[in-house]
């Protein structure tokens, strides 16, 4: 929603968006070229931060050409590091804040100190898309004061980023298009399968320090079965290993005041307070670890059971 909003805000502008997950974010930026001869292009880089030296290097590399660069956040692990060496970059603007959702910082951003002079038509026409923000923005920090704003989220976790964001930005009003009506059709549907996997192999564990950690597996749709697994628990923290993206999302009931963003960090990830994730390499081989010893004791069991047979006859 955040690339939407800047797509709103240049309209008759050629708006390229480049969609990446945190893991893929030094490369991706590393792999910006600047698209016009005369180098004025900006880059918005937003809801993202990095972590390599040479990601520096190369945007100041940009903005030494004539790029202007801009850097919009809300992670906390971004806010607590914003004077780490892999950010020393002469930014054009730069707005990092746990305040509001990326989506809304960015609008804000937009709407105060924008790069271009709008008329009152064009100014009209991208203060018209702040309902999508709000919407945005009332899922993305876990307020849910509008009602719909689970469904988008669910219908863009469902369609994908890019196809997403191709929607919204042909959109007037926060009226769904048929695609993304299917979308959150689809979604309903994996979201509860994701949700029975869960229940099926939830573990539970109750820590002397009072703290509950339950534990699951789900496949896709982590924030929506965090909800179902943390309704009606006190001080639980959530924790689920994502089958189909290969990471762990961490969740916490309402009555905790775990920071998360501080655990998911001591493991490599970051993220907010309430709401964080990692990746753990070795996880990914537990599952097949597991499979190989039963299937061992079988075989073997199958196998002396075959000779001793053998032998009788």
């Amino acid at each position: 929603m955040a690339a939407a909003a800047i797509a709103r805000y240049y309209a008759g502008d050629r708006v390229i968006a480049t969609l990446a997950g945190n893991s893929e974010t030094d490369r991706t930026i590393q792999g910006l070229s600047l698209k016009t001869r005369d180098g004025i292009d900006e880059i918005w880089i937003t809801d993202l931060s990095w972590t390599s030296v040479e990601t520096a290097e190369h945007l100041n590399s940009l903005i030494e050409r004539g790029a202007r660069v801009y850097w919009i956040d809300h992670h906390r692990t971004a806010v607590s590091r914003a004077d780490a060496p892999e950010f020393k970059v002469p930014f054009a603007g730069k707005m990092l804040s746990e305040q509001y959702s990326a989506a809304r910082l960015t609008f804000n951003f937009l709407k105060r100190t924008g790069t271009r002079t709008l008329s009152a038509k064009q100014r009209e026409a991208f203060e018209a898309f702040f309902p999508f923000v709000e919407i945005a923005d009332d899922h993305d920090r876990w307020v849910h004061r509008i009602p719909e704003s689970s469904d988008w989220a669910l219908a863009v976790q469902t369609l994908g980023g890019v196809a997403s964001y191709r929607e919204i930005v042909k959109l007037d009003r926060p009226v769904m298009t048929r695609r993304l009506a299917q979308a959150l059709a689809t979604g309903q549907d994996s979201m509860r399968k994701s949700l029975e996997l869960a229940r099926a192999t939830m573990v539970d564990r109750e820590l002397p320090n009072g703290i509950k950690v339950r534990t699951a597996c789900c496949f896709g749709y982590s924030s929506e079965v965090a909800s179902h697994l943390y309704e009606g628990q006190h001080q639980t923290v959530v924790a689920l290993f994502d089958l189909r993206s290969q990471g762990i999302s961490l969740r916490r009931s309402p009555d905790s005041d775990i920071n998360l963003a501080t655990l998911a960090e001591s493991f490599g990830g970051g993220g907010h307070a309430a709401a964080s994730g990692f990746s753990l390499a070795e996880l990914r081989r537990l599952p097949a670890e597991r499979l190989s010893e039963l299937l061992s004791e079988k075989l073997e069991a199958s196998t002396g059971e075959s000779s001793r047979q053998a032998a009788k006859g």
